[in-house]
Parts: structure tokens; sequence; C-alpha cells
């Protein structure tokens, strides 16, 4: 009788990491350092395991990873929501640290085979960057909704905080154009994203952060990716209204900033569906998530056609 493959799950902390083994019963915890990661390695390569499987914590799984992946591991970072759904439909409510590094393990081992991960860091920190612009743009915005009711003691402490924030975020931007220029495939990117109705300079480069699949996916892929592919809710005689769920929330925030620009400030394709839409007495909302997928299924296309936008063009990918 053949042998179990023997599959890794970690629970990944700021502090620790905790590593458990499936279908086997074993459990490690080391220290979410550099010693952690060598010392956690040794002992994945010790038990023979064919795939780890960790999740996505907000960056806190990035160094371990890279860690296995140099040694030559396969690697699957996951979503968080997934695997604590899988939790779910087995009937494992308790969660500890341990419970969820098994549970990860299970999910590793039950999952279909996808790419295994291959860090790229330069886009990874583009990612960063462009996701703490978009904090310091949402912070701005609030303080200057304070400013219009602001009482006059307080407006000058607001309008220096303003300021602040304004230098803050162009000294990102020339930051951003450095990073970009710094990476052919990312800086190429970029250049032909902007080329499309909607989409300036800011928007193309966190697309090109927030979407590293795109040109590399399928137009339905990437649309389940961002979350704007609308699921059926069909049963028996009923026939549900689709709706979307699910995917990047921050890809989507910019698809739909983009889409809207598109949709309501230019002419073209993305246009003229928008207003098909709306004369077919679509929802304002409804029309733009169509847009928004339309726009992104387009754009996937041309990338993955190595071309500039073209309003005539009937590209599938």
């Amino acid at each position: 009788m053949s042998q179990a493959a023997v599959h890794v799950g970690i629970d990944c902390g700021k502090s620790r990491l905790d590593a458990a083994l499936f279908p086997a019963v074993a459990h490690r915890q080391v220290a979410n350092t550099p010693e952690g990661h060598q010392e956690l390695a040794i002992w994945i390569k010790e038990q023979g395991a064919v795939r780890v499987g960790l999740e996505a914590s907000g960056g806190y799984e990035r160094p371990v990873r890279d860690a296995l992946v140099a040694v030559g591991l396969e690697v699957h970072v996951l979503d968080p929501a997934r695997v604590r759904y899988f939790a779910k439909a087995k009937g494992q409510w308790a969660k500890t640290d341990p419970i969820d590094a098994r549970v990860i393990a299970e999910f590793t081992a039950c999952m279909a085979g996808g790419p295994s991960v291959v860090p790229d860091r330069a886009r990874e920190e583009l990612a960063g960057l462009v996701r703490t612009r978009r904090a310091l743009v949402d912070k701005r915005a609030d303080l200057r909704k304070v400013a219009t009711a602001a009482p006059e003691a307080a407006r000058e402490a607001v309008d220096a905080a303003i300021e602040a924030l304004s230098r803050s975020i162009a000294k990102l931007d020339d930051t951003l154009t450095r990073q970009v220029h710094s990476s052919p495939i990312i800086k190429q990117t970029v250049e032909r994203l902007v080329t499309a109705p909607g989409i300036g300079p800011v928007v193309a480069v966190s697309l090109a952060a927030l979407a590293p699949e795109l040109g590399r996916l399928t137009g339905g892929q990437m649309a389940a990716l961002a979350g704007v592919a609308p699921f059926p809710d069909d049963s028996g005689e009923r026939s549900g209204r689709r709706r979307i769920a699910g995917g990047r929330a921050d890809l989507r925030r910019v698809l739909y900033m983009a889409a809207m620009v598109a949709a309501t400030h230019t002419k073209g394709i993305v246009a003229a569906f928008y207003q098909r839409l709306i004369k077919a007495g679509k929802p304002p909302k409804l029309a733009i998530t169509a847009c928004m997928r339309k726009l992104l299924t387009r754009l996937n296309a041309m990338l993955a056609h190595a071309q500039t936008w073209n309003e005539q063009a009937g590209l599938k990918a």
C-alpha cells in the first residue's frame, strides 16, 4: 500500500509560525525570523512534504514564503476566506493557531493543483506603495470634508495636515515613477494600459501592481479574480438575480474608478456599452459593474496579445 503524500500547512503570525502536517499528525512552532524559517525548512524537508500551503496574512507570510521557495519547496499562498469556508464545511469551529495550521494543511492536500508561488519582489513593493498612496489619499479626502465644517480655530491645523499629506502623496508619486521605470516589464505594461479609456498613470500603475495576472489568465478568470464576475443563483424553477462576490477589493476599487471615467467621461466601446445598458433600463450601479468587467476583459486580451488599446479589436483572452 502506497504511503499518502505529506502536505504542510503554516499559520503565519507576526512573531511566530505554526506548521502542521496532513495526513500525518505533527506540529512545529518556530519564530517568524530568518533562523525560524531555516529551522522550519529543514523540518519540512525531513517530512518529505510535496506541497506547502500558507494563508495570505497581510505580508507576515512573505519572508517564510520566500525562504521555503529558495530551498526548492512547492509553496502556495491561499485565500484565507476559502480556507475558513473549508473549515466550516468540515464542522471545524474551534480556532487556534495549531488547529488553523492543520486545516490549512488539509486544504492544501485537497485543493486542485495550480501554479506555485514565484516571488516578485519588485511588484510586491510597488503594490505596497500603491496601497500606501491610496491610504494617504483617503485620509486627505476625509480631512477635506472635515475642513468644510471645521471651526475657525481648527481650520489652520486641518489645512496644515492636508498640505502635509499632499506633499507626502507627491513624494510617493515620484517613488512610484522610479519604481516603474526600474522594471522594464512593469514599465511596458503601464505604457500599454494608459492607452485605454479611463486609465491614467496612477490607475495604470495600480493595475500593474495589484493584478500581475493580467494577460496571463482568461477573461472570465480575471473577472472572478477582481470580483466582478456575476455568479448565478438558480434553484429549480427559480432564476435568482446574478451577483458579484469575492475577489480583490483593492483591485476592484481601482477598476471601478477607471470604468466610471471610461463610461461617463469618454467616447468609445465602454461608453457606448454603458449607454445601451442604461437605455435598456439597467440601474447605473449594475451598468458600471458590467462596464468594469468589459473593460477588464479587454485589458486582459490587450496585454495577452502585447498590444495597445484598439477600439475595433475583437481580441479574446
